[in-house]
Parts: structure tokens; sequence; C-alpha cells
């Protein structure tokens, strides 16, 4: 446990999650969506008391839709109509692949896939309270038929990620897991796959500006592969360099009634899979198969169910820091830390 970079807790015993937050009211934040509707908290800086923004969680295709805090819909720009689209956003686009509430630029980042092409194509665009897109990159062409699968959809969707996890700062990331660089595919062994996604005017960690550019041998620690991973909310690298989450529900019958996930440490390679995943966790199941997946929106990460997992449609938040350090503390309880 030497050299650890965060200030967490190293006593065994199981540590328990975190404080939730909800740092504003907006519209929807009460609602029990399950598991179509989908409400995140409005633009900061749209003045607008109690907005909000609602995506169909079942269809990765469906529109982002601005409400203010009446429920009334916001209708500048792009946001007019049935809401904002994947061809809106880029014309050849076909679904979302992630998104991303950025604090500091006052921006929704959308990374839009392009499925006619084969294998798919990626771009990431920008969407403001004023309903203004900007193409914030250039198209991108993937190589690895492990990005075409992952959607931004209740029970697949990567958590798109910033660099430093700095709003307004560093280039985006999408990781895939469950993806074999060797042979540019799903199957095992895997090493997982990443985009690094450049936003900015400048160069930025070797990406040129406005281009994204794919990691080609893998992002699995000292050349170590692994026969099965985990395929959904891969949160992190924490300070210590821990990523993983939890995933779902662990029913009674199986001995460790609570909520599992999974943990890697990305120095060393050491895993720990389908695990009890902490104490008190906040999250409220109807059914013993509960599932959820994790967006990071205005520096929080939010959970939200999938299936018949019914949580608040506005979702259960976490200061990002905060459940960083509870994932160390996990790590530490497992020997991988």
């Amino acid at each position: 446990m030497s050299g650890l970079s965060a200030n967490i807790i190293t006593n065994r015993a199981m540590p328990s999650w975190p404080r939730s937050i909800s740092p504003n009211y907006f519209y929807g934040q009460i609602d029990n969506g399950e598991p179509g509707g989908r409400y995140f908290e409005g633009f900061q800086n749209d003045s607008l008391a109690g907005s909000s923004i609602e995506h169909n969680g079942q269809n990765s295709a469906a529109p982002f839709v601005y409400y203010n805090g009446q429920g009334t819909q916001v209708t500048s720009g792009v946001w007019n109509s049935t809401g904002i689209t994947p061809a809106e956003a880029w014309d050849d686009g076909d679904e979302w692949a992630g998104a991303y509430m950025d604090a500091s630029d006052d921006k929704l980042y959308l990374l839009v896939r392009d499925v006619g092409t084969s294998p798919d194509t990626l771009r990431m665009t920008s969407v403001d309270k004023d309903g203004t897109v900007v193409l914030e990159t250039a198209a991108f062409q993937v190589t690895n038929t492990g990005f075409e699968s992952p959607e931004f959809h209740f029970s697949t969707g990567p958590a798109m990620y910033r660099v430093g996890h700095v709003d307004g700062t560093g280039n985006f990331r999408y990781d895939i897991l469950k993806a074999s660089t060797d042979d540019d595919d799903t199957g095992a062994p895997l090493d997982g796959c990443r985009i690094e996604i450049n936003t900015s005017g400048g160069t930025v960690n070797s990406i040129s500006a406005n281009t994204m550019a794919e990691v080609t041998d893998g992002i699995m620690p000292n050349n170590l592969y692994a026969s099965r991973t985990a395929e959904t909310n891969i949160l992190g690298p924490t300070a210590n360099n821990i990523i993983g989450g939890p995933n779902g529900l662990l029913a009674a019958a199986y001995g460790h009634p609570g909520h599992r996930g999974t943990l890697i440490n990305m120095t060393t390679g050491n895993a720990a899979h389908s695990i009890p995943f902490g104490k008190d966790c906040p999250f409220i199941p109807n059914t013993a198969n509960a599932s959820y997946n994790a967006v990071h929106w205005l520096g929080t990460i939010r959970f939200f169910g999938s299936y018949t997992y019914a949580i608040p449609a506005g979702g259960t938040a976490f200061e990002r820091e905060t459940f960083h350090n509870f994932m160390d503390e996990l790590a530490v309880f497992y020997g991988i830390l």
C-alpha cells in the first residue's frame, strides 16, 4: 500500500459507498423512468432554473431533448422539434456512441457513430444551450470492430471521460476493454482498445488538433491480456490508476446480497472480477437481475438503471474524486492495490 496517491482509508473492512449528492433540482429529477427516460441536469449557463436534458436510454439513436424547469421544451437552434438527433449533430450520424456534459466549456459533447461504413466511423461534436452545433473533430473510421457495438445506451455505453478528470481541459478518451488489438475484434485474449479525442486547436498528447486517434497496442499494462473482462461502467483511472466500477446487483441466493463489479489495477494488471462492490449502496433495485450504467456529467458520475431496475430517472450522482477514492479503497480491500 506504499505510495498511494490519495488520502484514502486503508483498513480491512469492506468500504461503504460514498454519500450521493444532488447539487441542484432539475426537471425530471424525481421521475422514475425505467429504463427509457433518463433526465440529466441542464446547462449551468442557461439562466433557466431547473432545466434538464432527457434521453431515452432504450434507443441509442433517440434525440436529446432540452426542458426548462417547468417541463416546457426549449426549442432554440437544433433543440427544436424532437430535440437534437445524431443526424443533426453530424450529417452522417446514425446513433450516439458517447456523451459528456462539460461544466467548464458549457457544452454537451456528443460522440456520434456512422454505421454505414465498415468498420464504423466516429466523429466528436458538441451542442450548447442555444442549439449551436460544432464539429469538434474530423470524422475517423476505426480499425477495431470492438468500437462498433458499444452505444450510448442504458446497458452498453462506455463512460467517455477527459484525461486528468478536469472539465475544460485534456483530451477525451473512449475505452473498450472487450477488444483485441492483435486481431482488431472482440475475441479473447483481450488487451482493450481506446480512441483518444483532441477537441482543442493545438496538439495534445501527440494527438493533432481537432482529430482523434486509435491506440494500436492495447490499454492493458505490461503487455498483459485478459480472457474476459468488464464491458460497462469502466470508471477511472483513479489517482492510484485503478479502473472499473459497479455494474449490477448480486442476489441474496448467491450468498452476497448487494452490488457487484470489477476493478483492475492498470499499473500491475491485477484484477478483482464480479466482486461485492462495497456496502450501503444507495440504489434501490426491484429485481434480482438489476443492472445500471454510468455517465460523466457536470463533474459528477451519475448512475442510471437499466432493464427493470428502478432508480430515479435523474440518476444517482457522486462527486467524481470521492467515487474514485471509494474505488481505491475497494482495491486495497481486495488486495490489488
